[in-house]
């Protein structure tokens, strides 16, 4: 499982290179539409993959299995940790915490969480890993994939959302680095990414306008990241609004760095009040913090600097039991 977790871009990708080759072979259009009537031979692939890289790994670990546990980790990088009790209720047939809310009505422990800052005065956005990945697809796009670049080649993927209308293309052509998302990229494009950086102005009202002329521009590059809907973008956005034009692009520097490494553990929710803003985890009672959540908290500790606290939702001793179709999510 931990190979799983820390190699899943490795696993991923050479599984994919792989299967399409396969597909090929055999004719297949796509290795998407292959994959949809060769799912042995796809688990096949990836089983190989998984145990050769298992392999790679007791020779030369590419990571270090190193599990601190969360008391220690928030301890060490100063994180302020709320504690909210809260009313905890099941709800026959979703798997996931649900809480008690003001009007009764079942409620996600992220939900809860930001209708409590809400009543505080924050607007609260959820946030995760994908708007950051919006805002740096559409930021960064004409680094990534600048033609002057000579490792930058065509690569086809699956489309990730629903076909457009009138189109029945199910593969994107994008050009890509071959060593986009690595450290190695960052060091290969120190001069570029610099100049990329100087290019950004430091105005927001002029970021804010380039960003809306860039949205078009990076749609395979988002696709690509999986942050190509327009909910993504708008939340994007509102990033781009709130935080200081130097927040953002100390962001976008550190994702550009280590890209693959770092493209998870961002936060639950982004919350904004004024010039005030902040970002929370929000944990139920038992939730843990997962190891790329950890590793975001050492990063942002050392580079993001981002004001942040741990949101604990402690479960009250009464435990209610909500009926079928009660509150469910729609």
């Amino acid at each position: 499982m931990k190979v799983q977790r820390y190699y899943w871009r490795e696993i991923a990708r050479e599984t994919t290179r792989r299967f399409n080759a396969f597909a090929t072979s055999k004719g297949y259009p796509s290795g998407r539409e292959g994959r949809a009537k060769e799912r042995e031979t796809h688990e096949r692939i990836r089983g190989e993959v998984l145990e050769e890289i298992k392999t790679l790994h007791e020779r030369s670990p590419k990571y270090v299995y190193q599990e601190e546990s969360d008391e220690s980790v928030l301890t060490a990088n100063g994180v302020k940790v709320v504690h909210l009790p809260a009313q905890y209720v099941s709800v026959t047939g979703v798997k996931h915490a649900r809480i008690k809310a003001v009007d009764g009505v079942p409620v996600s422990v992220e939900e809860w969480v930001a209708a409590h800052f809400e009543r505080d005065g924050w607007t609260v956005l959820q946030t995760e890993s994908v708007p950051f990945h919006a805002l740096f697809g559409t930021l960064m796009w004409l680094l990534i994939q600048d033609p002057k670049d000579l490792n930058v080649r065509m690569v086809g993927f699956g489309r990730r959302g629903p076909l457009p209308p009138g189109s029945s293309e199910t593969q994107i052509w994008t050009g890509l680095p071959e060593d986009f998302g690595a450290p190695g990229y960052s060091t290969r494009r120190a001069k570029a990414i610099d100049a990329h950086f100087r290019f950004l102005p430091d105005d927001k009202e002029e970021l804010l306008w380039i960003f809306d002329y860039w949205v078009e521009h990076s749609t395979s590059l988002r696709e690509y990241l999986w942050a190509h809907r327009s909910e993504d973008v708008a939340r994007a956005r509102t990033l781009l609004q709130v935080l200081p034009v130097e927040t953002t692009k100390r962001t976008l520097k550190y994702l550009v760095e280590d890209y693959w490494r770092r493209y998870c553990g961002w936060p639950d929710l982004f919350c904004y009040r004024g010039d005030d803003f902040l970002f929370a985890e929000v944990k139920s009672s038992k939730d843990r913090l997962t190891e790329d959540q950890k590793r975001w908290i050492r990063d942002n500790t050392a580079s993001l600097r981002l004001p942040f606290q741990l949101v604990k939702v402690i479960r009250q001793l009464t435990r209610l039991h909500i009926p079928d179709g009660v509150g469910e999510e729609p």
